[in-house]
């Protein structure tokens, strides 16, 4: 094992278990710390009693009898070890090039910010006008009237381009039925008419077939990559299933609402940080 591969390890394991129990603390990180209030310092950096007393609580309940003073001492050296490590690879450049540590950091600052929401009790009636305003996100498609066009790559006219093309004469309002004469007629016809989901994804597989659940009639998609070449699909007509009762889907709603419900808290805490930061953008 080489000595980066070594360095991995214990720079993971400590921002796992440093960043975990500091969750709290990171989003409204101050840097206001009165002297009394840190238990150790490695150059300008200093560990928290607060922090401190986080493990201490964590290596407790691990632990049947009382602590000792000798496992307070050994819980504050792991910690100072813990803040070298990442101090030594911040110098060697890993929390910026190490792909491993960065996805780490990121995955914990997300679950950080979104960690407050689990303590706020969701109200039935939020979940019930969530429902009302979302009935058709909860109601499945029943059976579906498709058509497509294929692009294939296999006389190498370029079907990425091509798809493109006939794209962007249906955003400017070309007909369906213009747009099929500049397509192949390689792939396999479609019934005109209604078909069931199960049906059409022997014809579309399930990748196609859930994004077709999601349109509307008279929607078409961009063009999608698939096997030998790209597709465009378009609704011509659906008809939906009886919508659920609320009673009968509520862990659903729930589920979906929570996720909603993070999902815009970090998006407003990126956006924050964007206000929050200088941001330099040198694209072309």
């Amino acid at each position: 094992m080489d000595n980066e591969r070594i360095i991995n390890i214990f720079l993971l394991c400590g921002l796992v278990l440093g960043i975990g129990l500091a969750s709290i603390s990171l989003v409204k990180e101050t840097n206001f710390e009165l002297e009394e209030e840190w238990i150790a310092k490695i150059e300008n950096t200093k560990i928290s009693k607060a922090r401190f007393n986080l493990q201490i609580q964590a290596f407790a309940s691990d632990k049947r009898s009382p602590l000792s003073q000798e496992d307070r001492d050994f819980v504050l050296e792991r910690m100072i070890e813990e803040e070298l490590l990442i101090q030594r690879a911040k110098d060697l450049g890993l929390l910026s090039t190490n792909t491993m540590v960065r996805g780490t950091i990121v995955q914990q600052m997300i679950n950080s910010i979104i960690s407050g929401n689990n303590i706020v009790d969701i109200k039935e009636n939020d979940l019930r006008n969530f429902y009302n305003d979302n009935k058709s996100f909860f109601t499945s498609a029943d059976r579906l009237r498709v058509r497509q066009l294929y692009f294939s790559d296999s006389d190498k006219n370029k079907a990425s381009e091509k798809a493109e093309e006939v794209f962007l004469y249906l955003l400017e309002g070309g007909d369906f039925t213009s747009a099929s004469k500049m397509s192949d007629s390689s792939a396999m016809k479609l019934p005109d008419t209604l078909i069931t989901l199960g049906k059409l994804r022997e014809y579309l597989g399930p990748s196609l077939t859930k994004v077709a659940q999601n349109m509307k009639p008279g929607e078409f998609t961009d063009p999608k990559r698939v096997i030998n070449g790209y597709k465009i699909l378009f609704l011509i007509d659906r008809v939906d299933a009886p919508i659920p009762e609320f009673s009968s889907i509520k862990d659903q709603v729930r589920s979906e609402f929570m996720k909603r419900r993070d999902d815009l808290a970090l998006r407003n805490y990126l956006d924050d940080l964007k206000n929050w930061y200088e941001v330099t953008r040198n694209s072309e």
